[in-house]
């Protein structure tokens, strides 16, 4: 009996899923769905850069400093913009992760031969898009709880940079997959074709 998770109805919601919480995605995080994230950015020099960089580690030295003094569990979970609570960005994101790893079990078998030297040649557009994802993933975590070294490696820089990359390389995959899409549509809401009747003797 195949598994429910991988009949083509569980990869469609899955899919379809990913696209519409990774656009919430993109509106939160880069286009400044959440206040403007990159308010005040256009046109910043290399002093601004500088700027937040030492934002960044003062950040972290002060986390650091609380994290010693005495660490809460489930108090450090920050916002978007600093405040307590997950964001909405974040909330997103957490949910994309979820969905990311049934649609990495979904099609594990694809997976597994990823970095297979043929299959890399072959396939360079979704390797390039999986080590993204890594990159992205990884980063997402370490922002939500505080885990890299702000001062030394700007997290979010990697973060941002690595979400527009995200946003052109999941538009180019979803576009290739248009053909699939369209026949799971068909196949999962389209009229059921008619039983063919018994031969009559």
């Amino acid at each position: 009996m195949k598994n429910p998770i991988n009949s083509t109805a569980a990869k469609y919601i899955v899919n379809i899923l990913m696209v519409g919480f990774f656009v919430a995605l993109a509106y939160t995080g880069l286009f400044g769905g959440e206040g403007g994230r990159h308010e005040g950015r256009q046109g910043e020099g290399r002093e601004g850069r500088h700027e937040r960089f030492e934002q960044g580690r003062e950040q972290f030295e002060r986390h650091e400093m609380d994290r010693a003094a005495g660490f809460t569990p489930g108090a450090d979970f920050r916002g978007e913009h600093g405040e307590k609570g997950l964001g909405d960005h974040d909330i997103y994101g957490i949910v994309w992760l979820v969905l990311m790893a049934l649609h990495t079990y979904q099609n594990w078998g694809w997976y597994k031969k990823l970095f297979l030297p043929k299959r890399i040649l072959k396939t360079k557009l979704l390797t390039v898009t999986v080590i993204a994802f890594v990159i992205l993933a990884l980063s997402s975590i370490a922002l939500l709880f505080h885990l890299g070294p702000l001062g030394f490696i700007n997290v979010k820089e990697i973060h941002e940079i690595s979400g527009y990359v995200m946003v052109g390389l999941v538009l180019l995959h979803t576009i290739q997959r248009v053909k699939w899409y369209v026949k799971s549509t068909r196949k999962l809401f389209g009229p059921k074709p008619e039983p063919v009747a018994a031969a009559q003797l």
